[in-house]
């Protein structure tokens, strides 16, 4: 069995970590690098490529979608596993859109990201199974109500209500006690949500929706 090499990306050192003592444990799997943020990855891929790369969708500085589009563009024999928090159906169309051959929750053991690992290798698609079945009742729910509207949680309703009234991220996070990266990252899953590009383009789709207020 030849050797696969994986390489890692998260912005959180303990996952980092963790997620490196895993993978070493399986015969046949060696981590080949660990990345923090974009910037980091895309000199460690410049230098050496894996087979592949397991990141977050959330990261400092540049998304992972468009991070996942530019590794994917330039080193097209990288497979690409999303590993995430994020469980709503739009973050994995997207992601799957731009190139990543893999989805995974955060809440997948070793043996799950080993599975994914080889069945993506194998020329394969892999998605969660527990991401699976949390799609299936967003779709059963989504068709109950309005089909054409997205799911936005109660706080992504209070943010984007804000949004619609010009409120910059920082007054966002201080009209609502939040960190300002929290607010960063509410703004870019409702951007991915409704499926729009740029603010602008989000505040328009809200009006539309309803979600202003």
């Amino acid at each position: 069995m030849n050797m696969i090499h994986v390489a890692l990306v998260d912005d959180h050192p303990a996952i980092l970590n963790g997620l490196r003592m895993i993978l070493t444990a399986y015969p046949g799997l060696e981590v080949v690098g660990t990345y923090t943020d974009g910037s980091q990855l895309m000199a460690g891929l410049a230098v050496r490529q894996p087979d592949v790369l397991i990141m977050d969708i959330q990261l400092p500085g540049e998304d992972g979608i468009s991070l996942c589009k530019k590794v994917t563009a330039n080193w097209p024999a990288v497979k690409v596993i999303v590993f995430t928090n994020c469980h709503d159906r739009h973050y994995v169309k997207s992601m799957m859109q731009n190139g990543a051959a893999g989805y995974l929750l955060k809440t997948a053991d070793g043996n799950i990201i080993h599975t994914a690992i080889g069945s993506v290798v194998g020329g394969n698609q892999y998605i969660h199974d527990e991401l699976k079945e949390q799609m299936v009742q967003q779709l059963i729910t989504s068709k109950r109500s309005d089909p054409f509207a997205p799911s936005l949680t109660k706080r992504e309703r209070e943010i984007i209500a804000l949004i619609v009234q010009g409120l910059s991220n920082q007054e966002i996070a201080d009209r609502l006690f939040l960190s300002i990266r929290t607010v960063e990252n509410h703004r870019f899953n409702l951007i991915q949500k409704l499926d729009v590009k740029n603010t602008a383009a989000l505040v328009k789709k809200a009006m539309e929706l309803g979600l202003g207020g």
